[in-house]
């Protein structure tokens, strides 16, 4: 074996050891990542693209892709609506507690969607800033965010508020209660939370209990273990 044909062949196996290293080497740490962060958030074996989906729109019903917001970032996402009475606001209030606690959070962009763009277009980022002032609001036109929501895999269902009229009111009053309860409604939705890179690849879910120090903890391996 001649010098030149010795060089390359020493570069090959250079090159086979690097390839495999990088590779099992990565297997075994996205293994050990997603032990160390089971049972508040499930590592996606591998990141799902679907960036392209991530359309919506903002306040002034101006439509974007998440990718302008993001700025690079990794994002979480949170399904909700600014009327939820009870379960949005404390979620928020949790994931704002965990971001505080991050050591990583000036690398992550917190982002509200709202699944309920009729009554929240206009109060957007008004909504997700009384919990954070980093945090953003976006929705979407309906149609698109059924598209978005099959594609994430997650759910939202108007259900009608029950207003019976009481026994006693005027035919009058009925009807004003009636016209008055199509204003008011509940929309059942996820309340998981979306990971994604800052390649917006999904990566990872974070599923209830939400608990703001395991999720900050969560939060941090993963931004530090695939950055």
């Amino acid at each position: 074996m001649n010098k030149i044909t010795q060089f390359f062949s020493l570069v090959l196996i250079a090159v086979i050891a690097i390839t495999g290293f990088l590779y099992f080497g990565g297997q075994k740490d996205i293994e050990g990542l997603k032990k160390s962060v089971t049972p508040t958030a499930s590592v996606y074996p591998e990141a799902k693209s679907i960036s392209e989906k991530l359309n919506f729109i903002n306040d002034q019903s101006e439509s974007l892709n998440l990718s302008e917001i993001s700025q690079g970032k990794w994002v979480l996402i949170y399904f909700g609506y600014a009327s939820c009475p009870d379960v949005c606001p404390i979620d928020l209030s949790k994931i704002n507690l965990s971001f505080e606690m991050m050591e990583n959070k000036d690398k992550l962009q917190i982002v509200f969607i709202s699944v309920d763009p009729t009554r929240d277009i206009g109060r957007l980022d008004k909504f997700a800033g009384t919990f954070n002032s980093s945090f953003l609001g976006l929705t979407a036109h309906i149609h698109e965010l059924e598209t978005i929501s099959k594609s994430l895999g997650v759910y939202h269902q108007v259900v009608e508020a029950k207003r019976l009229a009481q026994s006693g009111h005027s035919s009058d009053s009925h009807g004003d209660q009636e016209a008055d309860s199509h204003e008011h409604y509940d929309v059942d939705h996820t309340t998981s939370f979306l990971l994604f890179n800052p390649d917006l690849k999904l990566t990872a879910l974070l599923t209830s209990p939400h608990e703001p120090k395991p999720m900050a903890e969560a939060l941090d391996k993963i931004i530090e273990t695939l950055r």
